[in-house]
C-alpha cells in the first residue's frame, strides 16, 4: 500500500510539474528595491566633477544603461521609454553611454530631437569606466567581441527623487509591450 501511495506522488509530481513550467508567467518584469545610489565621479559638459547622485537627487529619473549603434534591445526600449518620458511629465529619462567612444552630444541630442521632456546624457571618458558604472547599479555590462558589441541587459532603473534606487523594470522592451498601466502605477505607487 505504501508503494503505490509513493507511485501515484511521484507520478503526480512528474504531470503537475512541467504545467507549472510551460503555463506563461505572470512576473511584471518590475522588481522593488530601496538602494542608496553608488559615489562615482563624472565630469559634466562644463568640465566640473560631481557625484553621480548630485546629478539625479531632486527629480524622479528612469535611468538607461545602453548605446546608439546597439543593435539587439536598446533601440525598441528607447523608443518606448521617450513615449513614456512624453506621457509623464513628472519623470526625466538619463541615458547613460555604454561606448562613450561613439555615443557623441550630438548623436544624443539628434537621437532624442523629437522629445520635448527633458533628458540627461552621461557620457563618461571610457567604455571602463561606462562598464564600471553600470555595475555599481548592478547592470552586468562588457565587450562581447572584437566587433565592438556590447552585452548588456534590457534593464531600466527608477531612481527617485531623494537619490535612492527604487525600482528595477527588467526585460524593460519585453514588460512594457505586457502592461504600459502596471508599470506607471508602479512608479506612482511607490513615491
Amino acid at each position: 500500500m505504501q508503494t503505490d501511495i509513493w507511485k501515484l506522488a511521484i507520478g503526480g509530481l512528474t504531470v503537475i510539474f512541467p504545467l507549472f513550467y510551460f503555463l506563461p508567467s505572470s512576473s511584471s518584469g518590475m522588481m522593488e528595491a530601496d538602494r542608496n545610489l553608488p559615489e562615482f565621479q563624472i565630469s559634466e559638459e562644463n568640465g566640473k566633477t560631481i557625484d553621480i547622485r548630485e546629478t539625479l537627487i531632486g527629480q524622479e529619473n528612469l535611468v538607461y544603461f545602453g548605446y546608439l549603434n546597439c543593435k539587439t534591445v536598446c533601440h525598441g526600449s528607447l523608443r518606448k521609454l521617450k513615449n513614456l518620458i512624453s506621457e509623464r511629465k513628472d519623470l526625466r529619462l538619463i541615458f547613460v553611454s555604454l561606448d562613450p567612444e561613439n555615443d557623441t552630444e550630438e548623436r544624443f541630442r539628434k537621437y532624442f530631437s523629437d522629445l520635448k521632456s527633458e533628458t540627461k546624457f552621461i557620457r563618461l571618458e571610457t567604455r571602463g569606466r561606462a562598464f564600471e558604472l553600470a555595475r555599481l547599479f548592478g547592470i552586468m555590462a562588457f565587450s562581447s567581441n572584437k566587433s565592438g558589441d556590447i552585452d548588456h541587459p534590457d534593464s531600466v532603473l527608477w531612481v527617485n527623487s531623494q537619490g535612492r534606487i527604487k525600482g528595477l523594470i527588467f526585460e524593460f522592451d519585453k514588460h512594457w509591450d505586457e502592461n504600459p498601466s502596471k508599470l506607471l502605477k508602479f512608479i506612482s505607487d511607490k513615491k
